[in-house]
């Protein structure tokens, strides 16, 4: 029988803010299911997802599960049989997605109830984000956690009344079985459907007027202030990290601590979030052998990961060290964000120059057996004097650290100084061993079974790795990742960015006959659009070409059409136009797996006006903020694109014009100098000289009246719209621009005080 839960206890529970406390609600009091059922004719049931164009979708097209794909006809199979709907929603490269499917999609028992009993829906989430979105947080208010595989039963309508993430496939470790659930829930079905659908109409209750739930109105300051005080308290030193496990890498919101730190001085801030980048970087969550980042760690100390590695992290954790880097002088972490991005290029670079979207976390069945290291095995690989370096530094040990087993996933267990004392050798011979035992070790790993790459190419994923190599190009001034960056933007440009819209995303598929065809998926989100206008513009600081400008500008247009309207105390609605979506377009304010798509919309059009003037950039963005600050409440740990979109509104942000011949050497220097300003958010612009010039001031009218005169080159710090008097030597810029950052901090010191005097 199925215990169906009392909302107003459900609600109270939820408005207390114990949203992480388990809720049960479902009580298997009998789970013997009808003999006649279990004994169905079973077979090939998945025939529907064959030729998805989705690889995940495709990965169950063989199980005996009739699976359909999401859409009107499934539902209205549903509606017919008057029959409930089990929905399944995953993604590619999950761990735990790979393991239902073995487990419970392909058991011919289980595939026989699901047949005989309910119509069966498979979603890839990474194609569906929205519907993914919905029931996740349906799935969250009634259990108070989520995850993937989401596992959620509906009404023909939509509606859902029970959910959860993994099941196995029977009871076990006092954890129901799939089964048995799938069994108690048709006898409710036919048995207690009228309790079951007030359930349903309650929790989509709920969920519709926590959306439209405002909390009393902040200023950003003191939201800013709240970002602060909500990293100390759950930041723990031993290890570094904000929170309890599972611990998975906060970009943005580190990226805020570095810059709100420097300019406030608070010193604290800015060392807690580069205590944390730097121990991810020294644990296995990061791939010591070949680069990049895996998902997330299930420990609190970074040590070993869910091994899957997607492309989101790569592009937002490399921008993150490289600010970080850049605003704090600190070379280490520089090298992360340089070697981040190699790792992208080299591991999810495709043929035309996007990026695949992930790598699975198992290997032949297996999690992390392409990863993991036994002293034995380094021993077969690398040279025998450096055998004992090679362990100590990445911690393999006889006794693993991976599942109670041998193997260890390598990590910075020993410093290369200390190892190099350990050892007697001088750090620079360590560090030549080192290297050969990395080659080996990486020549060795690629002989293993290899991860699966999933080469589907998602539009937002793929503008987070065009901004992390744009800034690449930009900080570290090297020009490998400009190209790779504009070689990026030019396969998507065209493709999944059309004149009118956006699309989520493209796939290459081989049909059964053996066909190959490139297949282009469901309109983008905000979120895609809002991070390929952020691309654009980083872009442009990359390249000074002003077509990124006229880019950004088109994008917004684009973004309004299909986003918006933008209502006066209101933000953009998440899903497009026509979207068909369960309680309707929503509109999200809280980051998850990838940034708030109001949030980085916000931010961009900041940029915007900064360097055109235009007023209707600052207040577009000033809207979306307030909106966003009436919704999110007490939680900024959850907004952290907010918390720097606030950040950049509320400081001084300066636009820095340089005006000359982009060959002659002052001018380079003085760009150089302006890119590598300690103030957070500065833009830079480039005034070319002659026609070049005169077609910039046309995409930018910042530009307009600024030129070089009689000198090579000239610097013009502007602020709010005002260009101070032109800089004609670099070391007056450099010295410009610290001071700047003394005032940006005196300024914001007296801003706190009139906060906590109110």
């Amino acid at each position: 029988m199925l215990w169906i839960p009392d909302f107003g206890i459900l609600r109270n529970r939820i408005e207390i803010g114990r949203k992480m406390v388990p809720l049960m609600i479902m009580t298997l009091l009998s789970a013997a299911l009808p003999g006649d059922e279990q004994d169905a004719e079973a077979g090939v049931g998945g025939w529907r997802l064959a030729n998805s164009p989705s690889a995940y979708l495709r990965e169950h097209s063989e199980n005996p599960v009739e699976w359909h794909p999401w859409g009107d006809a499934a539902f209205e199979e549903a509606r017919k049989l008057d029959r409930p709907v089990f929905l399944s929603i995953g993604y590619s490269s999950c761990h735990w997605c790979h393991v239902m499917r073995r487990e419970s999609f392909s058991d011919e028992a289980i595939a026989a109830y699901l047949n005989a009993n309910f119509i069966s829906i498979k979603v890839d989430r990474e194609d569906l984000p929205h519907v993914d979105e919905v029931y996740m947080d349906a799935v969250r208010a009634m259990t108070g956690g989520g995850g993937w595989p989401l596992s959620v039963f509906l009404f023909p309508d939509g509606k859902p009344f029970y959910g959860g993430t993994y099941f196995p496939p029977r009871q076990r470790f006092n954890r129901p079985g799939f089964l048995e659930i799938s069994g108690s829930i048709i006898k409710a079905w036919n048995t207690d459907r009228g309790k079951m659908r007030e359930s349903a109409t309650g929790l989509l209750d709920h969920l519709s007027k926590r959306d439209q739930r405002q909390h009393e109105g902040q200023s950003m300051e003191l939201f800013l202030g709240g970002g602060i005080q909500s990293a100390a308290s759950s930041y723990t030193l031993d290890p570094p990290g904000f929170g309890a496990a599972p611990r998975f890498p906060s970009p943005r919101f580190l990226q805020f601590l570095v810059g709100e730190g420097s300019l406030s001085g608070d010193e604290t801030s800015v060392k807690r979030a580069v205590s944390v980048l730097r121990e991810m970087a020294a644990g296995g969550i990061y791939d010591q052998v070949a680069g990049g980042f895996h998902r997330y760690s299930v420990d609190a100390q970074w040590q070993v990961p869910h091994f899957e590695k997607m492309l989101y992290n790569q592009g937002s954790l490399a921008e993150s060290y490289l600010e970080a880097g850049r605003i704090t002088s600190d070379e280490s972490l520089l090298q992360i964000g340089r070697a981040t991005l190699d790792a992208m290029l080299s591991q999810f670079q495709l043929q035309d120059g996007s990026f695949a979207g992930s790598w699975d976390a198992d290997s032949g069945g297996v999690e992390g057996s392409y990863y993991v290291w036994t002293p034995e095995q380094v021993k077969e690989t690398v040279a025998p004097e450096s055998v004992e370096l090679v362990c100590d530094h990445f911690g393999i040990e006889e006794e693993g650290n991976f599942e109670g087993g041998e193997a260890s996933v390598p990590r910075i267990a020993m410093s290369l100084e200390t190892a190099a004392k350990k050892h007697g050798l001088s750090v620079e011979e360590a560090q030549k061993r080192l290297d050969q035992a990395v080659s080996k070790m990486l020549k060795v790993r690629d002989t293993r079974v290899a991860p699966k790459r999933d080469d589907k190419v998602v539009l937002g994923w793929n503008a987070l790795a065009i901004s992390g190599l744009a800034r690449g190009a930009t900080i570290l001034d090297e020009s490998r990742f400009r190209e790779a960056a504009v070689r990026a933007y030019g396969a998507l440009k065209g493709s999944l960015v059309e004149e009118e819209r956006f699309l989520r995303r493209r796939d290459r598929h081989v049909s059964e006959k053996g066909e190959a065809h490139v297949v282009e998926g469901n309109p983008a989100t905000l979120q895609d659009a809002a991070l390929w206008m952020k691309s654009v513009l980083d872009l442009y600081e990359a390249t000074f070409r002003p077509e990124f400008i006229l880019e950004a500008r088109r994008c917004w247009e684009v973004i309004l059409k299909n986003f918006g309207p933008l209502e006066t105390g209101e933000a953009l609605y998440e899903a497009p136009e026509g979207a068909e979506i369960l309680m309707g377009r929503r509109k999200d304010y809280f980051d998850g797996a990838i940034p708030s798509g109001n949030a980085t919309t916000a931010r961009n059009l900041l940029r915007l006006y900064e360097l055109t003037g235009e007023s209707v950039y600052l207040e577009s963005s000033m809207n979306i903020v307030e909106a966003a600050l009436s919704r999110v409440g007490p939680y900024p740990m959850g907004a952290s694109e907010l918390l720097l979109a606030v950040q950049a509104l509320q400081r001084r942000v300066p636009v820095i014009v340089i005006a000359g011949d982009p060959s002659k050497e002052t001018t380079q220097r003085m760009l150089e100098s302006a890119l590598q300003s300690k103030v957070p958010f500065s833009v830079v612009a480039l005034r070319p000289e002659g026609e070049a010039g005169e077609s910039a001031e046309k995409a930018i009218p910042l530009l307009e009246g600024r030129s070089s005169g009689e000198v090579e080159a000239r610097a013009f710090v502007c602020i709010d719209q005002v260009c101070e008097v032109p800089l004609e030597k670099v070391e007056n810029l450099v010295l410009r621009m610290d001071q700047l950052s003394k005032e940006i901090r005196t300024a914001n010191d007296s801003n706190s005080s009139e906060s906590k005097s109110e």
